[in-house]
């Protein structure tokens, strides 16, 4: 908190922290990373950039410098650059014969340049030498303690470029300046002078990993897209400067709510992009607008590696699974009533393709009012871009809670850990990554992470264990009745005109179809529209559907699909199996000559024990 007259404002987070670790002087040395480069909203109402917003934060600072590769050494004013060129580097005169020949062999280098040259010098092995002079200088410090005026705040920006991972070090430089930086991360001197340095970057595993170890003392924060609180006041605050109309049915909880994960630069470019396309008229920001620009604006910062939904759909559009809407309304509840611990950390939905796994958890993420995420593979070619992109999208996920997110295809994206990779321990370290960020308990009633695979044997056996995986789904197709219900819904889904009020009939013929689910159902509604079509009618017939299911012929491998069915049902939670599983799992292990004949009643009551 900061005081201003009466009134208190609250800090972001991570100034708040190290507003506080600063003051225990417990840390000197600070990593920023993540949403870096936005704006922050200082107690005057003003918006600002980090350095601007840093150093407000440590005003009255003596000097407050920033250095960054491309702009060199810069100060937060005039009279800054001015006392530190005087303070360290003045030189001395060349008519002085008082020095000895050995003590000018000592000077430091940097006291033989030109001030031009130190002050415009770009590369680091120029600058920080005369920086490291800076931040131990003791001599104006009179014992007792430090006033702020004698301390001074580095701000080394874009510190990736400094000081890069292991794998993209370019030589010696490099190398030197990690050194460097970890000299003043272990300097007591620098920090009882009350010195202090940040270090900026909007990606955290671009930069050593030495740097933000536990053991190297630098203290690491992590810059969150902007809260609810914050996305509204800007909200508010645009609306109001520009005028602008929203449509109807869309308010500030609205634009708060569908906002979650953007940052408040990506709400400015929203807003004066919708200002830019309505000129000269005043054009009402609308839903549809948000959203579209959210997913746009997501999914080119994580280059198409992550997909972004607010879902259209909820359960009224998936045919059948009954149980498992029970199941998730349950869930629901217990988020709605902060009863968190009945809320599973995580999912994992199995079961051959075409069943539904996915679409389902995109209408339980419509129902719940969550964010809907897909994540695909991050890895990368270039060396240490596959943990930079995953820890990117792992930090967005926290700013996207509540957030349903869907890893599709989990068996290859992260095999077992037996499986010979041969990618220098890259997939290693991603499921580490991943399992410390979905087993971390805060993120319970935040976070349901749903991992989807036809093949769970291929699985490493930890992404199965409780707490991980709480309940495990089968996902097999749907009975004739469930049919009937999933030719309603997909007909309701696409809009379809129909003159058939009672699909029993058409389910029934389904069903008799081995190996038809409802993404095959999907199809036949297709096809029988665009017979309707042809014939010049504009709703579809009994006889339209008809010719669609007769059509449809099955394009999967039979036996693969059968040895998915089993693994699905054999491995999943008992009380979110189908109703008629035994009878599925009799069927597909008949198919694959693993039972000899059907068995009888008694049989079959054994079987299910």
């Amino acid at each position: 908190m900061k005081e201003t007259g009466q009134a208190k404002i609250q800090l972001p987070a991570w100034a708040e922290e190290m507003q506080l670790v600063e003051k225990s002087r417990s840390a000197h040395m600070f990593v920023l990373h993540g949403n870096t480069a936005d704006r922050v909203r200082d107690w005057h109402g003003k918006y600002l950039s980090v350095y601007q917003y840093l150093n407000e934060l440590f005003s009255g600072r003596g000097q407050v410098m920033i250095y960054s590769i491309s702009a060199g050494l810069q100060f937060a004013n005039l009279v800054m650059e001015k006392a530190f060129k005087e303070a360290y580097l003045k030189k001395e005169s060349k008519a002085s014969n008082k020095s000895s020949a050995m003590a000018k062999a000592a000077q430091n280098f940097c006291d033989v340049m030109t001030v031009e040259e130190m002050i415009g010098g770009r590369l680091p092995d120029v600058v920080f030498p005369v920086l490291n002079k800076a931040l131990t200088d003791d001599r104006t410090v009179k014992g007792g303690s430090i006033p702020p005026s004698e301390r001074k705040l580095l701000i080394i920006d874009f510190v990736h470029n400094v000081a890069p991972p292991l794998g993209q070090q370019s030589g010696l430089g490099d190398r030197i300046n990690i050194e460097w930086i970890e000299r003043w991360a272990r300097n007591d001197r620098i920090r009882g002078l009350g010195n202090t340095i940040v270090l900026i970057t909007d990606h955290l595993e671009q930069v050593e990993s030495r740097l933000y170890a536990i053991s190297s003392g630098i203290y690491v924060l992590r810059v969150s897209k902007p809260t609810d609180d914050s996305r509204r006041q800007r909200w508010a605050e645009l609306i109001e400067h520009h005028g602008m109309p929203l449509e109807s049915g869309l308010d500030l909880a609205m634009l708060t709510r569908i906002s979650s994960g953007l940052s408040l630069s990506q709400i400015n470019g929203i807003v004066l992009r919708t200002v830019a396309l309505g000129a000269p008229m005043k054009a009402p920001l609308t839903t549809l607008t948000v959203k579209t620009e959210k997913k746009r604006l997501l999914e080119a910062e994580f280059g198409g590696r992550l997909k972004v939904e607010m879902p259209d759909y909820g359960f009224d559009y998936f045919g059948g699974k009954d149980y498992l809407k029970r199941y998730c309304r349950e869930i629901m509840e217990s988020v709605s009533d902060g009863v968190l611990r009945r809320v599973p950390m995580g999912m994992l939905a199995v079961g051959p393709p075409g069943t539904g796994k996915t679409f389902f958890f995109s209408c339980f993420a419509k129902e719940c009012g969550f964010n809907f995420v897909q994540i695909s593979n991050p890895r990368s070619m270039w060396v240490g871009q596959s943990e930079a992109y995953f820890e990117s999208i792992l930090a967005i996920l926290d700013d996207l809670s509540p957030v349903v997110v869907v890893e599709d295809e989990a068996d290859q994206s992260e095999a077992g850990r037996d499986v010979p990779n041969g990618d220098s321990g890259v997939s290693n370290r991603l499921r580490q990554m991943k399992f410390m960020f979905c087993s971390d308990p805060k993120r319970r009633g935040r976070v349901i992470w749903v991992r989807i695979t036809n093949r769970s044997d291929l699985l490493d056996t930890a992404y199965r264990r409780k707490g991980r995986s709480d309940d495990i789904i089968a996902f097999v197709p749907q009975d004739e009745a469930e049919f009937t219900d999933v030719f309603k819904v997909m007909f309701a889904r696409y809009q379809i005109p129909v003159d058939i009020t009672n699909f029993a009939s058409f389910a029934k013929k389904t069903a008799a179809k081995e190996y038809c689910t409802g993404s095959d159902i999907e199809w036949m509604v297709l096809e029988a529209d665009k017979a309707a079509g042809r014939a010049g009618r504009g709703r579809v017939f009994a006889e339209d559907l008809n010719w669609a299911i007769e059509e449809w012929e099955t394009d999967v491998d039979r036996r693969e699909f059968d040895r998915q069915t089993i693994l699905a049902i054999k491995g999943s939670t008992k009380r979110l199996r189908p109703e008629n599983w035994q009878e599925v799992l009799r069927q597909a292990e008949s198919r694959l000559g693993l039972i000899r004949k059907v068995p009888d009643e008694r049989q079959r009551s054994e079987f299910a024990e």
